[in-house]
């Protein structure tokens, strides 16, 4: 039997995580159908050729015989070449080693850096700015703060799914593949999907039993449990979501952390994918997402602000070394003149 609202488009409506009498904190998600378009179309080359043959000429182009080379210097009617002049060029030598003109060059390729530097910076956090803002199938929220495995002492335990649907493959080798979520958040987790229940009505009444759900069947307060409540057409309407955290996941399952759960879950909830697939890749996205902090927009511009400032430092440096080892040079041919 096919996962409710599987193979169709979806819109997001989502409710905030908020605190129980328990000391668990929990929320609700609800992924409700609406219409999205599927990405696609071919790709065309920008090239299109003519018929025929074209050549680009280099240089000139000469139609007929090319004209004759001219005479030679000294020939008849031609003046004689100019003589040497090696003052003038021992002067132009000179002034090069006196570093103004060398100066000038570096001041300019200083700035040069520093323009592309900040024009970098610049594009690097509009390009983050339009990402973090891009709503649809790939926004998810970005994990801005640190977070510390939980060292609970609780093993894996992958007999972690219940499904009265029907709509896992293997429910043993799905529970095995969400390790990797506990391997890298230490935390274990625990799906749950329930048949309709007519007398659960309304939002809070299962945020409620999956609250008791929790205390009556997970012994440790090491779990983050995952439960979906079907509706009666449970083929094609999709149900209610929601999450109980215990008492010791908050450290790594915050509010900011459930919203990119919730964000994979979105992503591929109506992607052509098996059940099993579905929640294998959203628990290994999550975990891999909120245990590694995003950049952000003002990271960049500091990573970049300080690059740049080694840079300048570096060709500076540079510079005042080229600059005596010039100046020693002009000073001994000085002395020889």
């Amino acid at each position: 039997m096919p996962r409710a609202g599987s193979g169709g488009s979806r819109s997001t409506g989502r409710r905030s995580s908020g605190g129980h009498s328990s000391s668990r904190t929990s929320g609700g998600h609800r992924v409700s159908s609406g219409s999205r378009a599927r990405a696609g179309g071919g790709h065309s080359s920008g090239f299109h050729s003519s018929s025929g043959t074209s050549y680009h000429s280099r240089g000139p182009s000469f139609h007929g015989a090319p004209p004759p080379p001219p005479p030679p210097f000294g020939g008849p009617g031609m003046p004689p070449p100019p003589p040497p002049s090696y003052g003038y060029r021992r002067r132009r030598y000179y002034r090069n080693y006196s570093g103004g003109s060398s100066s000038g060059s570096l001041s300019s390729v200083i700035a040069l850096i520093i323009i592309l530097s900040v024009m970098f910076a610049l594009f690097s956090v509009f390009t983050a700015g339009m990402s973090s803002g891009r709503s649809g199938r790939s926004s998810i929220p970005a994990s801005t703060r640190n977070r510390s495995k939980l060292s609970s002492g609780v093993l894996f335990d992958s007999n972690c799914i219940v499904d009265e649907l029907g709509w896992f493959d293997s429910v043993y080798r799905a529970g095995t593949r969400l390790k990797t979520f506990y391997d890298k958040t230490g935390v274990q987790p625990y799906i749950v999907l329930l048949k309709y229940r007519p007398e659960l009505s309304t939002d809070i009444q299962k945020e409620n039993y999956a609250q008791e759900y929790y205390e009556n069947h997970i012994d440790n307060e090491d779990t983050f449990l995952y439960m979906y409540f079907a509706e009666k057409d449970q083929d094609y309407d999709v149900g209610y979501m929601c999450y109980v955290n215990g008492k010791r996941v908050d450290s790594v399952m915050d509010a900011e952390a459930v919203d990119i759960f919730w964000g994979y879950i979105d992503r591929y909830w109506y992607d052509d994918l098996s059940t099993d697939a579905l929640f294998e890749q959203a628990f290994t996205k999550t975990a891999e997402t909120i245990m590694t902090k995003s950049k952000t927009p003002t990271d960049i511009v500091f990573v970049i602000i300080a690059g740049v400032v080694v840079i300048c430092i570096i060709t500076v440096i540079t510079a005042m070394v080229v600059k005596r080892r010039n100046e020693r040079e002009h000073a001994g041919e000085t002395q020889q003149f």
